[in-house]
């Protein structure tokens, strides 16, 4: 049964690499490694301690960090690598592991989509010093917000434990909140229901009557001022609740995903290409349009749940991105893909005859 430590338990997934950063004594003028296809949140942690991302371009099949350029890019600041398995890919853990111990650089691993995901037979989260994963709505299964830690080096556990010991907790009106917020969520949402959902909260949260998964003033790089606290007592009771049936979440995702391989070979489309000993637990499945505003636009209307991820190499900044430090043309397959990517859900609420729908709308849209 897998279980969470406690102390390594966060309010949100970004906190638990702001921790881990923390730990490694990351300090101004240092660079941190990540790629150029990733949330806003994750360099924004590295700019809060006064450090620079180094973005490094994609490979376009595993939409990951692409291993082979990344030594060019290590200076004498670079103090870590960050490895994001995106959508669940698993990224190429054994080139990034070994290129980081020839240099002595920490390697955290971005799970916040992988959770189940396997790298040559070895659950991700077990190749670097430390991985962080997500609760958050959109996540593998969600406790509203949340995050937390799995360190496997036993001296950045210990300064971990240490940090997370000192940060607040979260006030009872904002756990009240949350609760509301995930009871709403469990009893109402559906996949028809995605674009509605997600407008409703929107405004509700720039309303203030509900606590957003971003805070205000987060896309352009402004560290709130609620940022670093704990895991409510509640939020963990959620999580060990949905690890305890996490193999029926794993096994649900991987028959929605075989439904969209084999909906997509049938008209002749590519389903995303990985290797063999490759175990990718997807939590959007990524499809390549032609016209990416147009499908959005589409799905809308016909209430199908259409995801845009990534709409920028810093989602969901699309205008300022150099407020996350990121130089225009920087990563262009990254931003070739950004502007082409939707993807389909994998979710427990997504069953065969949605997934089914879902594929009959995407036929008209994607790349061939």
């Amino acid at each position: 049964m897998l279980s969470v430590d406690p102390n390594l338990s966060f309010f949100r997934g970004r906190v638990a690499l702001y921790t881990a950063l923390q730990a490694m004594d990351i300090k101004p003028g240092d660079e941190v490694i990540l790629p150029g296809y990733t949330c806003i949140v994750v360099p924004n942690a590295i700019i809060y301690l006064g450090a620079k991302p180094v973005y490094i371009d994609i490979d376009p099949r595993s939409f990951n960090i692409d291993p082979s350029l990344i030594e060019s890019r290590i200076a004498g600041h670079t103090r870590a690598i960050i490895a994001q398995h995106t959508y669940g890919i698993p990224a190429e853990m054994d080139q990034i592991a070994e290129i980081a111990k020839r240099h002595g650089l920490y390697v955290i691993e971005d799970c916040c989509h992988a959770i189940g995901s396997a790298f040559k037979g070895c659950e991700v989260g077990t190749f670097g010093d430390v991985a962080f994963y997500s609760s958050q709505w959109s996540k593998p299964f969600t406790t509203g917000l949340g995050g937390w830690a799995v360190v496997n080096d036993p001296e950045l556990r210990r300064r971990m434990s240490q940090i997370q010991a000192r940060l607040a907790e979260p006030s009872l009106l904002e756990i009240l909140q949350l609760r509301v917020q995930y009871f709403l969520h469990q009893r109402l949402f559906r996949p028809s229901l995605f674009w509605f959902a997600q407008d409703s909260y929107r405004f509700l949260t720039q309303s203030g009557l509900t606590i957003g998964s971003a805070c205000p003033g987060e896309v352009e790089g402004c560290m709130p001022p609620r940022y670093a606290m704990k895991m409510s007592r509640w939020q963990k009771g959620r999580l060990q609740h949905h690890l305890d049936s996490l193999d029926h979440l794993v096994a649900h995702r991987k028959m929605i995903t075989r439904m969209y391989e084999e909906g997509l070979r049938a008209i002749g489309a590519r389903p995303v290409e990985y290797r063999s000993d490759l175990d990718p637990v997807f939590l959007r499945y990524p499809v390549m349009v032609t016209d990416k505003p147009r499908a959005l636009a589409l799905a809308r209307k016909a209430r199908i749940e259409l995801g845009d991820w990534f709409l920028s190499p810093v989602h969901p900044n699309q205008d300022r991105w150099e407020a996350a430090g990121y130089e225009k043309g920087s990563c262009p397959l990254a931003e070739d893909i950004c502007a082409h990517v939707v993807n389909l859900p994998t979710h427990a609420r997504v069953n065969a005859k949605e997934a089914a729908r879902n594929l009959e709308f995407i036929t008209g849209h994607v790349e061939t």
